[in-house]
């Protein structure tokens, strides 16, 4: 391949990294970089062999650890290391071929950093004897009764009848759909970064997804529909595995996958008729978003993972 970088500018990007990491924990005003950690590494992933790779995990651990502390050097190799080494391999699979789905990465990307999350809260339960839902759950509960306590002060009767526990109860139950869409930004964020600085620095000429091309993968409805079976045979098995909790949680992710690639359809079509002056179709479908609101957006989604309205794929989902 002759896209490889030598030994001497992997090295260069892993000094940036480890930059960026030290950044994030000394100075918590600059926490947000914490989002673009991974971006070096996806860089690697895609420029390097898979020995420079994993010694770039090595490298990153060492320091981090004898430079912040074991847990937060576990912390970033496995919430932001390996998922964006995951991203750049992913994105160098597709390289020079003509049709690739230019969000493999970032599917691939979700999926390793939703992985990698519920490793790192279950390597911070055994090895390090900390349970970070507790801990989290416990940090929201003293917020929300500090907030509670000012509005109280304040003579206000805006959180009469709330129940603290209720609330706390219902964040916790929502924990899974917010781990998913905090994956989700960070392989958007990761991904497309990378791509940015790869066509500017002119080694790999990468397409830059366009969100009017958004789409999901496979057979969408086929596994909404198949994982909605399987839950629901669950709960007639008698499984003791919150399957209330399991089914609202992929009704959540599932819509919001779908408004978003439904929103990308309108976007499309909005474009599309615009070029051609057929304003009378965007006035009626603004009327029909407005008439059907989040709830039209979803189902258009549906229909196109269906139908493929924009033909942006070479086949269809069912």
């Amino acid at each position: 391949m002759n896209n490889k970088i030598r030994l001497s500018h992997v090295s260069m990007i892993v000094s940036l990294a480890v930059v960026l990491s030290l950044m994030t924990a000394y100075v918590p005003m600059l926490g947000i970089l914490s989002l673009v950690i991974p971006v070096p590494y996806a860089i690697i992933g895609t420029l390097s062999n898979k020995k420079y790779s994993i010694l770039s995990i090595v490298v990153t651990f060492l320091i981090l650890m004898f430079s912040v502390s074991p847990i937060y050097s576990v912390n970033i190799c496995i919430l932001s290391v390996i998922p964006g080494i995951i991203i750049g391999n992913i994105a160098k699979k597709g390289m020079g071929q003509k049709e690739y789905n230019k969000f493999e990465p970032i599917y691939g990307g979700i999926i390793a950093f939703v992985i990698s999350t519920i490793v790192f809260f279950f390597v911070a339960k055994i090895i390090f004897n900390i349970n970070l839902i507790t801990e989290l759950m416990g940090i929201m509960e003293s917020s929300i009764q500090l907030q509670s306590e000012i509005i109280k002060d304040t003579g206000s009767k805006m959180i009469e009848g709330l129940s603290i526990n209720d609330l706390l109860k219902y964040i916790g139950n929502m924990i899974p759909t917010m781990l998913f869409f905090k994956s989700m930004i960070s392989a958007f964020i990761t991904y497309y970064i990378e791509v940015i600085i790869l066509k500017r620095i002119k080694i790999v000429n990468f397409q830059t997804p366009k969100f009017t091309e958004f789409y999901l993968p496979g057979n969408a409805i086929t596994v909404s529909f198949s994982l909605y079976l399987l839950v629901l045979l669950l709960e007639i098995m008698n499984v003791n595995l919150h399957t209330e909790l399991i089914m609202i949680n992929l009704q959540m992710v599932f819509n919001a996958m779908f408004i978003i690639q439904g929103i990308a359809v309108c976007i499309h079509y909005v474009k599309t008729n615009r070029k051609k002056g057929s304003s009378k179709l965007i006035f009626f479908g603004v009327i029909f978003l407005c008439i059907t609101g989040f709830m039209g957006i979803s189902f258009i989604g549906m229909l196109d993972s269906i139908i493929d309205f924009r033909k942006v794929r070479s086949y269809k989902s069912i």
